[in-house]
């Protein structure tokens, strides 16, 4: 009986703990199963959205040198091998970009400025292969940087700069140290320009007057000549082309305030002289 008796006590106890345990795990169960299966339902979604976040859609990005430049379809890049530049254009799938409009005679202009921007060269590339262009140069060890003027074909593009190392160099130079301009007349193998513009302001269109002194300008690249000008971050780019065949007379427009050089590249007895200007653009 006393056997009988202690059994039935133990029998019991382990009901009574299988109940609580069965208890406290249905109990807790439908919270967790809620939250393992709207787990399981959004994942799909979920998952695309990171795949849509951490997707790489825009490494070509790469290929310029502004990560921000999401509307480009085109994206120069720029190798420096041995004494030649060469310029490769891709789009967004890396395919080369070969269908380019002629701009002043040209399929691609290139400017290059180095950081101190004391050196500048307006170069033009040939085409060596689809969507590759090459061009001759002989730049002193530094630091540049390198404008690709180009006008494809249905491809939206902006210029943008890239930066290119030539050689060697340990350690950049300093930024350009621009002072506005005292003396409004430079002077070239002989020849006298003088740039007669009034005021400087974002405020409209800042017409570039120049005076020439010692020859007539020539025709060249289909014009009487042509303005690059470069704000002191090396950001901004302006190309510029006279606005009539008769006088070297330029309009440009700035949208925003600050110190520019600008080039004024003129053709004078049959060879191309580029005369520099320092602006200061006011509000």
């Amino acid at each position: 009986m006393k056997k009988w008796v202690i059994a039935a006590f133990a029998y019991l106890a382990v009901v009574i703990g299988a109940y609580y345990i069965v208890g406290a795990f249905v109990n807790n169960e439908p919270v967790d199963h809620a939250s393992e299966h709207d787990a399981d339902k959004q994942t799909p979604e979920q998952h695309a959205h990171d795949e849509e976040e951490n997707s790489d859609d825009h490494a070509h990005h790469d290929h310029g040198d502004s990560p921000s430049h999401s509307e480009n379809e085109v994206f120069p890049n720029i190798e420096s091998q041995d004494d030649k530049l060469v310029v490769t254009l891709l789009d967004k799938e890396d395919h080369p970009v070969d269908d380019l409009k002629i701009n002043h005679e040209k399929y691609m202009h290139l400017i290059v400025v180095s950081e101190d921007m004391e050196t500048f060269l307006h170069l033009h590339p040939e085409r060596i292969a689809p969507g590759v262009f090459e061009a001759d140069h002989s730049l002193n060890e530094g630091m540049y940087k390198i404008y690709v003027d180009i006008v494809p074909t249905n491809l939206a593009y902006e210029i943008e700069p890239m930066s290119l190392m030539i050689g060697d160099h340990a350690h950049h130079e300093h930024g350009p140290d621009l002072i506005p301009e005292q003396n409004w007349t430079k002077t070239t193998n002989g020849y006298e320009v003088t740039l007669t513009s009034p005021s400087f302001s974002v405020q409209g269109d800042v017409l570039l007057q120049f005076e020439i002194d010692g020859g007539e300008p020539e025709q060249y690249l289909g014009a009487l000549g042509h303005v690059v000008i470069i704000d002191e971050s090396m950001e901004q780019f302006i190309h510029v082309h006279p606005t009539n065949d008769v006088n070297p007379t330029f309009n440009a427009h700035f949208t925003e305030a600050g110190l520019y050089k600008l080039w004024a590249e003129f053709k004078l007895g049959g060879k191309v002289y580029d005369f520099p200007f320092v602006i200061e653009i006011t509000e």
